[in-house]
């Protein structure tokens, strides 16, 4: 399996949203299109929750847990990339969660390299990887707490929409992802592993095309 050409998006802020300038063009990321499109129900819930232990208390979940991500995608794309790293305090429990997944990656052929569509968005998965034998894009979560794939649909869109972008930008290449990977590293769980499926991945395809008709619709 050949390693994938890389490419690079310059990122923009259009109304204080993450965008990329690729091609001469510039699309919103999967990730400003799904935060600008939630449901009501789904932001009750966040609300919900935040009036329940406090503003405060809230913010403070939220920025840890933004902050132990942020590190972790860090230390995984160093070991992909068999770069030297050193495990930050604090992050020794999400670690050997996730650590496990990645001894089971077979081949890595691409690690947030650009990806964009001609239905105007853009983004960086984490991998494109051979897994347990089998080509996919995988996106790396943590959690604080196990997920159900009901609570998960915003990720599992966003892997659908990457590996459509994938197939897209490297069509001439004769690969063709039919497999989707979320791997969610949990402080003190063995990690999650949710797949998609050929017919998962076009459900949730489906699904995040009515919401980015919805992004463009909101935009006006």
């Amino acid at each position: 399996m050949l390693e994938l050409p890389y490419y690079k998006a310059k990122q923009v802020s259009v109304d204080r949203k993450r965008h990329y300038e690729i091609e001469g063009n510039c699309y919103p990321g999967i990730t400003t299109i799904l935060s600008a499109t939630k449901p009501y129900e789904e932001k009750k819930r966040l609300w919900d929750w935040q009036d329940r232990i406090g503003k405060a208390a809230a913010q403070k979940i939220t920025t840890t847990s933004a902050r132990s991500g942020t590190r972790i995608h860090k230390i995984i794309k160093s070991h992909l990339k068999q770069e030297s790293y050193q495990l930050p305090e604090g992050l020794d429990g999400f670690w050997h969660s996730i650590e496990p997944v990645l001894a089971e990656i077979d081949e890595v052929l691409l690690i947030e390299g650009a990806v964009w569509h001609p239905l105007e968005f853009a983004g960086y998965p984490d991998a494109v990887m051979m897994y347990e034998g089998e080509l996919c894009v995988c996106d790396w979560k943590t959690a604080r707490r196990p997920k159900q794939l009901e609570w998960i649909s915003d990720y599992c869109m966003q892997v659908a929409a990457y590996c459509y972008a994938v197939n897209w930008v490297y069509r001439d290449t004769g690969i063709k992802i039919e497999k989707g990977m979320i791997a969610i590293a949990l402080e003190d769980h063995p990690a999650q592993i949710f797949t998609l499926g050929p017919d998962d991945l076009f459900y949730y395809w489906r699904n995040f095309q009515q919401r980015l008709r919805q992004y463009y619709r909101q935009r006006g």
